[in-house]
């Protein structure tokens, strides 16, 4: 691979100030502290400074892994980025090298002064995770009625910033049934952001997920799609979504690991944003070039590429990223996947549009 579209690192993911149950973080096999689940531990309050451990490795994975892939398009996540002290002075480092900054964020910790600085920037687009704006449906993110009003005051004065705004919303047991009413009051909010509604994934999902006598509301808010397809990302997410509940599984093709890589702040590469499957090596290493030569070309991206879904954990995943195999598979146009504030910039979507037409042009491997 040459070029790719975006670099999703995640910063210090076992350092968070929430205890989501359903953290995917506490699920994953990649790393040994992962099994061990230092998610739900208080977390550690690193710090990005000239001099330290964490500049000097996030600084040399964004600057080698752009330099090697040109990409237009970094996202940063966690754990929860604003955990890390001075991380505004990393994000103020990366925005000008891309066309769009993408940061994910539970909202709690984000200061007025965060977003006056992140405006600033003129590229950056805020992806808040928020289940529902009720404790009820948001309450295996939050412990209690009191946290989740502060969780709400926050998410509410990110939405009013006036940056571009995107909701990654869990559907769960306790969130699917307030889809409609959470989609109403982001409808009503006065700069309305895009609601992407998505399955709890991961090895214990099944604690967790939407039961089958519940998936009527799911079917119920589909069928009033247009009173809310202003925040809504295109009909075909929807339809996706449906078949992913009725067949149990996720049954569609995914062109993700074609577009997007992850990385870590420890310098890890894995080829799935969505699930961290294998460690491709580290890019803080000495043979970081050859590491990075990986990129596209191990025998696991054979599998995650495949037609029909390979993997057991790929049958349970479904997410927004969704939209980039929606569009390679022509479910939607390219307007409609770069409606989406995270597409929307020109060079992004010509770098999509020419990836697809690489993609074509190959026999459609």
């Amino acid at each position: 691979m040459e070029t790719l579209l975006g670099n999703d690192l995640v910063i210090n993911e076992d350092s968070c100030n929430l205890s989501c149950e359903y953290c995917l973080t506490g699920q994953s096999n990649l790393k040994e502290g992962h099994r061990l689940k230092l998610i739900f531990d208080p977390p550690k309050r690193d710090t990005y400074a000239e001099g330290t451990s964490l500049s000097g490795r996030v600084d040399a994975v964004s600057d080698r892994m752009r330099d090697r892939f040109k990409m237009p398009l970094l996202k940063v996540t966690g754990g929860e980025v604003f955990v890390v002290r001075g991380i505004m002075d990393f994000l103020a480092r990366e925005a000008p090298k891309y066309e769009v900054l993408v940061v994910q964020t539970n909202g709690v910790l984000v200061t007025d002064e965060h977003l006056e600085r992140l405006r600033s920037f003129g590229n950056v687009v805020m992806q808040v995770s928020l289940d529902s704006h009720l404790y009820s449906g948001n309450s295996y993110r939050v412990g209690s009625p009191s946290l989740h009003a502060k969780v709400m005051r926050a998410i509410t004065a990110i939405l009013d910033s006036g940056m571009p705004c995107e909701v990654y919303s869990v559907l769960n047991d306790r969130s699917v049934s307030e889809m409609a009413d959470f989609a109403g009051w982001l409808k009503g909010l006065e700069r309305p952001p895009v609601y992407f509604p998505f399955p709890v994934r991961g090895p214990s999902a099944g604690e967790f997920a939407v039961k089958p006598d519940q998936v009527r509301y799911i079917e119920e808010f589909v069928e009033r799609y247009e009173e809310f397809k202003g925040i809504l990302p295109p009909m075909a997410y929807f339809r996706r979504l449906l078949s992913f509940y009725r067949n149990g599984k996720r049954t569609f093709r995914c062109h993700l690991p074609r577009l997007v890589v992850s990385t870590f702040s420890d310098g890890v590469v894995t080829p799935c944003p969505n699930i961290w499957f294998s460690d491709m090596g580290k890019v803080l290493d000495e043979d970081w070039e050859q590491v990075l030569g990986k990129v596209g070309q191990t025998g696991l991206y054979k599998a995650l590429l495949a037609e029909r879904p390979r993997l057991a954990a790929c049958h349970g995943c479904f997410t927004p990223w969704d939209t980039l195999s929606m569009y390679f598979d022509d479910e939607i146009t390219l307007d409609e996947l770069c409606a989406a504030p995270t597409y929307s910039p020109a060079p992004v979507r010509a770098l999509i549009e020419a990836a697809k037409r690489d993609y074509e042009q190959s026999g459609r491997r």
